[in-house]
């Protein structure tokens, strides 16, 4: 079956339920709570920038990693469209101490579908990390990382679950093994205190091997300092991990 670009234009925006609805109720259908760890479902809009400075501290028995912190910038390219850049700055110590630059990723988010009733949005992605590390080979291995993904967002009155699904690939340098990597994150955000807060929960999954594989489940909470800007901590904790660790996150995001 052949479509036109006039015609997918059309399916990607169709809301069954939805035809009589005006554009203001759909966009503010499509209003919601950004996640801490999970990657938020919905692009940008045209004109609108956020930026989030996100402070990520993890120890266990053997070696303590961070950022310190990672400055992510959200933007809109056109209707629909969104991208996203990303700078962490890596403490990390095992042997040895080491601070500066980790990978560099960009991603763009295209929304295919809008939310509807009944109906969730649905957003298809697709991110690249650029091996831009300064750290030693022994600490961070260098690669190339391709991650299209599939996300989606659905509220259900004042609760709102979204969520999303990856297949990532690593390229690393000549010499190196080709790895690939399925990442799962779902979270359910509720506010709190007359919408001035939100409470969390999220699980996040990362799997490359049946032996090697991670699942944490991360309550948080966000604080919003006004209808753009907002603080948010959230403490993963693992559930398939035996080792004694320890991981804190602390976000504060501000529209530019």
């Amino acid at each position: 079956m052949i479509f036109t670009q006039q015609q997918l234009n059309v399916i990607s925006t169709y809301l069954p339920d939805d035809r009589f609805r005006d554009s203001t109720e759909v966009e503010q259908l499509n209003k919601s709570v950004e996640p801490i760890l999970t990657e938020e479902t919905l692009p940008n809009e045209v004109g609108e920038w956020d930026i989030r400075f996100i402070f990520d501290y993890f120890k266990n028995d053997e070696v303590i990693n961070a950022t310190l912190p990672q400055v992510q910038l959200f933007f809109g390219i056109f209707k629909n469209l969104g991208g996203e850049i990303s700078l962490p700055l890596n403490y990390s110590k095992v042997d040895k101490v080491e601070y500066g630059f980790g990978s560099i990723s960009t991603s763009v988010k295209w929304l295919i579908i809008n939310q509807g009733y009944t109906i969730p949005a649905v957003v298809l992605g697709f991110e690249v990390g650029f091996p831009t590390n300064s750290f030693s080979k022994e600490t961070e291995e260098r690669a190339f990382e391709l991650s299209p993904y599939i996300a989606f967002l659905k509220d259900f009155g004042q609760v709102s679950f979204q969520g999303n699904l990856s297949r990532a690939v690593e390229l690393p340098v000549p010499g190196g093994e080709k790895n690939y990597r399925t990442d799962f994150n779902i979270a359910f955000s509720f506010p709190i205190f007359e919408g001035k807060a939100d409470v969390f929960a999220e699980l996040s999954s990362s799997w490359l091997t049946m032996e090697q594989n991670e699942l944490f489940v991360s309550p948080g909470i966000k604080y919003n300092l006004n209808d753009e800007d907002c603080i948010a901590l959230a403490v993963p904790l693992s559930l398939n991990n035996q080792r004694s660790n320890f991981r804190i996150i602390f976000q504060y995001q501000l529209e530019l």
